[in-house]
């Protein structure tokens, strides 16, 4: 059922660039839970008054919401706050990881937080049809890698593969959602390792131990092997 959202709750928050007023007056009222997900937004007409904006602003903030996946416009309809997660929400936070020019040590400490509480959710939280799905993806490279067919893009696709499986596998969509987004900073690296003379030898094999583990819900030995791959990643990445 569509809920429509009263103007009044548009209150600039702290005098600021105009676009961004409308932008964090969003981010405000859905922080605050008094935007949800599948709410109509109130007209244009209504929100350049509440906001004290004009339309033009109104409109560039919306078409910046929108390219984040936070709103979407239905032409003839009206305006809709989202109702599920897009990819685009979190490419503004991609953008800033680039640009803070991490270096490799930084980027596999984050790597290893971020894995090392998946596995864990993954250990409690994951069905049997996702742990499948983790083997499944983890033999398909297997085969690749065992009969020496895969270049190294392929290698790394078949990589990331695995990766989203344990991202799913988690249970837990904003978790899966931000690992996924993660996976994008470790692409090149990935792509990197898989260029070296063994060609994907020491991932499957580190892959391997991580779902044996899994398969018997052994969180210490899963978080072994985590920490074990990422350090070799590390290794072959410099």
């Amino acid at each position: 059922m569509v809920e429509n959202v009263g103007s009044e709750l548009f209150t600039a928050a702290k005098r600021q660039s105009r676009v961004e007023l409308v932008i964090d007056t969003f981010e405000r009222l859905l922080i605050e839970k008094k935007l949800k997900p599948g709410d109509r937004i109130p007209n244009e007409f209504e929100l350049t008054k509440s906001l004290s904006t004009s339309r033009g602003t109104l409109r560039e903030a919306m078409k910046i919401l929108a390219s984040f996946g936070v709103v979407e416009i239905k032409p003839g309809d009206g305006t809709y706050v989202s109702q599920s997660m897009n990819k685009h929400l979190f490419d503004r936070l991609v953008f800033q990881l680039i640009l803070s020019d991490a270096d490799k040590t930084q980027l596999m400490e984050l790597r290893e937080l971020i894995e090392v509480g998946l596995v864990k959710l993954i250990v409690e939280n994951a069905t049997d049809e996702d742990l499948a799905e983790i083997e499944k993806r983890h033999l398909a490279m297997v085969e690749r890698v065992e009969a020496h067919l895969a270049d190294p893009k392929e290698l790394t696709r078949f990589d990331i593969a695995f990766h989203t499986a344990l991202g799913k596998a988690s249970r837990n969509q904003l978790v899966g959602r931000i690992y996924e987004f993660t996976l994008d900073l470790f692409t090149p690296s990935m792509e990197e390792t898989h260029q070296q003379p063994d060609r994907g030898v020491n991932a499957v094999k580190f892959h391997g131990r991580l779902v044996e583990a899994l398969k018997t819900r052994d969180r210490s030995k899963a978080i072994a092997a985590v920490e074990d791959s990422i350090q070799q990643w590390m290794l072959h990445s410099r």
